[in-house]
């Protein structure tokens, strides 16, 4: 019988299989609950826990501390002294994902949590086994102070193939587990301060498989409550932190010269904003010349400075 988590030593030459990576702040009420569905997990292989705490005043730390000392071959903690989400900088790229070691990342924020102890050996085996899968990730249980909360829907609930994967569709974050393509670079600078974080992720992976949605892994838990990052902003700021976040990603797959992806982000950015009402794009005008000629010219631009450069080195 596999053993828990929680009972396992790891040498250090033991190649790691799995980091999962969590961002806390001010979770104490619940950190307890997330690190113990880790420890839970039953698996044959090595898995570290990397948790990042922002500056929690509320004495999460000190439960991450406590969690730490016990299990010191699983648990890496990341405590700072000051908040940085405050000052826009995106804590999974700047400070976690640079130190990962797992060859497959899986993701779950201090306030949710996991009860399925086979989660990641379900996952495994199958980024194992299918290597052009890039991604997995499964349904979720949505809740807050009263109870389960029907109406939401978080992502995707079906496989999606890499071209879907590239133009970053809502996928329940706390259910991945994908390949660590953050060991040998990260992402240029704009896309790692993009508003949404985890939609560049799913896109920068379409470049690698696939996503496979495992429709009869137990939902995970997503907790909605006032202390949320992202579960309580306002609709209309979500919409526009959205469509900031596909034209990053269109600027990504510009630089990556798959213009079929960048286009489709960027409609889809565009049509968002045109859609929420929270702007015309259409109705946009310099000089007589739409957003989307100005687009379209900027483009032409760059791709005459491309192929000047290109048969400049010829």
């Amino acid at each position: 019988m596999t053993k828990a988590l929680r009972n396992k030593v790891f040498n250090d030459n033991v190649p790691v299989m799995v980091s999962i990576c969590t961002i806390t702040y001010n979770h104490s009420k619940f950190i307890t609950e997330c690190i113990e569905g880790f420890l839970n997990q039953e698996c044959d292989f090595r898995v570290e826990i990397i948790i990042y705490d922002d500056a929690s005043n509320d004495g999460t730390s000190n439960i991450i501390k406590e969690y730490a000392d016990s299990h010191p071959t699983i648990i890496r903690p990341i405590l700072l002294n000051e908040n940085q989400y405050s000052k826009g900088v995106n804590p999974y790229y700047s400070y976690v994902f640079p130190i990962t070691k797992g060859a497959y990342i899986a993701i779950c924020d201090g306030d949710d949590y996991w009860n399925d102890p086979a989660k990641l050996s379900r996952q495994v085996s199958i980024l194992e086994a299918e290597h052009n899968t890039a991604i997995t990730y499964g349904p979720v249980h949505a809740f807050n102070e009263e109870g389960t909360v029907e109406s939401y829907r978080g992502g995707a609930c079906r496989n999606l193939s890499p071209n879907e994967l590239k133009l970053g569709p809502p996928i329940n974050t706390l259910t991945v587990c994908f390949r660590n393509i953050f060991k040998d670079a990260l992402p240029p600078l704009f896309l790692r301060n993009s508003p949404v974080g985890d939609l560049t992720v799913w896109a920068m992976l379409g470049y690698h498989g696939g996503g496979r949605y495992i429709a009869d892994m137990p939902p995970a838990n997503y907790r909605i409550h006032q202390g949320g990052i992202l579960s309580l902003i306002p609709r209309r700021k979500t919409y526009f932190m959205a469509a900031m976040t596909y034209l990053s990603i269109a600027a990504y797959h510009s630089e990556n010269n798959d213009n079929s992806s960048a286009q489709l982000c960027l409609k889809n950015a565009t049509g968002m904003v045109n859609r929420k009402l929270l702007a015309r794009f259409d109705d946009v005008d310099i000089n007589d010349t739409s957003f989307r000629a100005k687009v379209r010219l900027w483009n032409r631009r760059r791709k005459l400075r491309r192929e000047a450069k290109k048969n400049a080195s010829s």
